[in-house]
């Protein structure tokens, strides 16, 4: 029988072992009961002799069901509902067209909104979770085509005085009708040496923009709305090309260039995303949000590595003479380099174990370069059989990325690391997914198995965000096996898949195989990317002396803040045969470790080319270093190990100072350090009630050993330019 009155239909099937289905249907939302209205509810009939009993207790599910119904339409959501906009690629980001609201249910914790127009139709699902909101979004494209747009969410905010915070530290005065982001260019990388697809640069896909160009610099953004903090952030497990910002008309505001493709099996016609849009306490700014931020998505920012120290980069650990004073913790290597134990050769994995070193295997499966003999051979001979040996041919057929016009991408590159001194690198699509014999499988079974029958401590993903990471791959069969949604970029304007989302694909397959083990994993190439942390235990970037791009405040605030606890490892390659660092006093040393010090960061050194003439092979190097490794590691040590926090609970009213907060509850250290170019005379100011430090209180300077004059919650401070000082406090 159906019964059927208003929005509700009931369906009864009568007393067959024997199942009562109820759906209360309304708009389209649908409860089913089961225990108490989860799923459906299974109920043995067969022991009821009245037909009237059983009538009777349909209609008393048919009523509960509808006052569940009705007790669920309380609201407790704002009235005003967020707003949605599409921008095409053609148009500029001005020309928003907004897609009107279809339908909205409503339920004591979650709102689901519906948004359609002809073209398109946006689902929003907003979930309370107390401490923030959950926003989870699809949109579809309604006509199953290939579909290229610019999402754009607008969420209410209310409020008369607006300052958009920047950065750890600053803060703007928002103005109205203007549009405040933080971004940064993303380009497809334009290959120094040449490519071989394409008769231009330009023509090969090189330079392009991925998206329209831009991405925000932060995982979120957040605003002081009259005294009240309001941040919203992206959810670090899905990789987009996103921005995240603020217009005070509209509210907070994220962008997602995004595309549709009837060819993306597993969301046909459809791209997602989730947000999270929450409060924190204005009044440290930037620092709370990110506090809060932390808290909403633990998974990507927990700690799993326990070991604190430096990163040695492919040089057998036992090589190097009293190895121990200068503090390695990982070791870069491959299951087929040795060391020698005991005067035994073995793996450096093997050799490694009870030093107390973790080992990471070497993996760079973004592409494939091959050694060339002449810079410039013709595209058609280059992806020929002639020049693929037969051991990649068939992952380099099955996994090769093609540029817009469906030419394989090929760089041209300099690689000291081979004797030929050039090589082809072939963007290779690394999603495990793809089928036959894959890059995934080949670098497996080459590579990471290998070293796990080793027992290997983790895995090593290399130049994780050089060359390839950006390049659009318009290879259409392989939109099938993707699991994250498409983009587009703003010169092309038809699908593609961000090589990005990618990698990132093969580093979760392999990171959630290690983190199953127990094992860890490590990327290398850490310039600016939000979603690595998602899947990384520990950074590692690559450092120039005479560039400070990589090294300046707004770039260290991000790993630190990306980061979270943990652990990042710098090499510097460019400028350690600097006099700087060859010629006494061997002043580089102070003012490269004091700088990553400020952030508990760990320095270490490598190559000038990143291949030949190791640091960690020369022993006048090591042994002009080794002072400043054995004063400088352990106190690194120890405040890494404490753990940094965002929220200083400290304040200094000159512009120059800046500090940083590691421990809690007692354990506490700062890092105060002088950006500016002038020694200056400092007071510092501790919210003693929140470091929960009672007076009267101890404070000792750790790199020079001394104490700190201190005056109820007051420390005194003189710091010399461009330095680092280390204050840990004690009751």
């Amino acid at each position: 029988m159906n019964y059927i009155k208003g929005y509700y239909q009931v369906w009864f099937y009568p007393f067959l072992d024997n199942l009562i289905f109820i759906k209360a249907h309304k708009g389209h939302i649908a409860y089913y009961f089961d225990h108490i209205f989860e799923t459906k509810i299974h109920m043995k009939m067969k022991s009821y002799k009245s037909q009237t009993l059983k009538i009777v207790l349909t209609l008393f599910i048919i009523v509960g069901c509808i006052c569940f119904s009705t007790s669920a339409t309380v609201i407790k959501w704002p009235t005003s509902t967020i707003r949605i906009e599409y921008i095409l690629p053609e148009n500029p980001l001005s020309q928003g067209i907004e897609i009107p609201v279809f339908d909205v249910i409503n339920s004591a914790n979650i709102r689901i909104t519906t948004y359609r127009n002809a073209i398109y139709q946006v689902v929003l699902h907003e979930i309370d979770r107390g401490n923030f909101t959950e926003i989870n979004g699809e949109l579809e494209c309604l006509a199953n085509v290939p579909s290229c747009v610019t999402l754009r969410i607008c969420i209410p905010a209310k409020g008369e005085k607006w300052q958009w915070l920047s950065g750890f530290d600053k803060s703007i005065q928002m103005k109205s009708g203007s549009m405040y982001f933080d971004t940064i260019s993303v380009n497809t990388t334009i290959p120094p040496d040449g490519a071989f697809n394409g008769s231009t640069l330009p023509d090969g896909g090189y330079g392009d923009a991925v998206g329209r160009g831009t991405m925000s610099f932060y995982p979120l953004c957040a605003v002081n709305c009259d005294g009240k903090g309001k941040g919203l952030g992206i959810d670090p497990g899905i990789p987009l090309v996103y921005r995240l910002g603020a217009l005070k008309e509209k509210g907070l505001i994220a962008e997602f260039d995004v595309a549709t493709s009837p060819l993306t099996d597993k969301f046909p016609n459809r791209a997602f995303f989730k947000l999270s849009n929450f409060s924190f306490e204005s009044k440290w700014g930037m620092r709370a949000a990110l506090k809060q931020y932390y808290t909403i998505y633990p998974e990507s920012f927990k700690k799993r590595v326990v070991n604190e120290g430096i990163w040695l980069p492919f040089t057998p650990l036992r090589s190097i003479p009293h190895w121990e004073d200068f503090g390695f913790a990982f070791h870069e290597t491959a299951w087929n380099n040795n060391d020698k134990k005991d005067s035994t050769e073995m793996s450096n994995i093997l050799s490694d174990k009870e030093t107390g070193v973790l080992s990471f295997q070497y993996t760079e499966p973004w592409d494939i370069q091959l050694p060339i003999l002449k810079k410039n051979i013709p595209y058609d001979t280059l992806i020929s059989d002639k020049m693929i040996p037969k051991e990649h041919r068939e992952y380099v057929n099955n996994s090769a990325t093609e540029d817009k016009n469906g030419k394989i991408q090929a760089r041209r590159l300099e690689t000291p690391w081979f004797t030929s001194g050039w090589a082809m690198s072939i963007t290779t699509n690394c999603n495990p997914d793809l089928p036959g014999f894959n890059r995934y499988q080949y670098v497996l079974q080459d590579e990471i198995r290998p070293a796990i029958k080793l027992n290997v401590d983790g895995i090593y993903f290399d130049s994780m965000e050089w060359n390839w990471h950006h390049d659009l791959n318009y290879r259409d069969d392989h939109f099938k096996y993707t699991n994250y949604p498409l983009t587009f970029s703003g010169n092309v304007r038809k699908p593609a898949i961000w090589n990005f989302t990618s990698e990132f694909e093969f580093m979760k397959k392999i990171a959630d195989e290690m983190h199953s083990q127990g094992k860890l994993a490590m990327g290398n190439g850490h310039g600016w990317n939000p979603f690595a942390a998602a899947n990384l235990d520990l950074f590692g970037a690559e450092l120039n002396w005479y560039s400070s791009d990589d090294h300046d405040v707004d770039a260290l605030d991000f790993k630190r803040a990306i980061s979270f606890q943990k652990p990042i490892v710098f090499l510097l390659n460019e400028g350690l045969n600097d006099k700087a660092f060859t010629d006494f006093p061997y002043k580089g040393y102070e003012i490269y470790f004091e700088k990553l010090m400020a952030y508990g960061f760990f320095p270490s050194f490598f190559s000038v080319d990143a291949s030949n003439d190791p640091y960690w092979q020369d022993n006048k190097k090591m042994e002009n270093g080794r002072p400043f490794f054995k004063k400088y590691i352990p106190i690194i040590k120890q405040i890494a190990g404490a753990g940094w926090e965002p929220v200083t609970l400290a304040v200094c009213d000159n512009p120059s100072i800046r500090i940083e907060r590691f421990g809690k509850d007692g354990n506490v250290f700062f890092t105060i350090r002088n950006n500016g170019n002038q020694d200056v005379k400092c007071v510092v100011v501790l919210d003693l009630k929140e470091l929960k430090i009672s007076t009267p209180l101890s404070a000792f300077e750790m790199v020079n050993q001394q104490k700190v004059k201190v005056e109820n919650n007051k420390l005194y401070l003189t710091i010399p330019a461009l330095r680092t000082q280390v204050i840990k406090i004690s009751k």
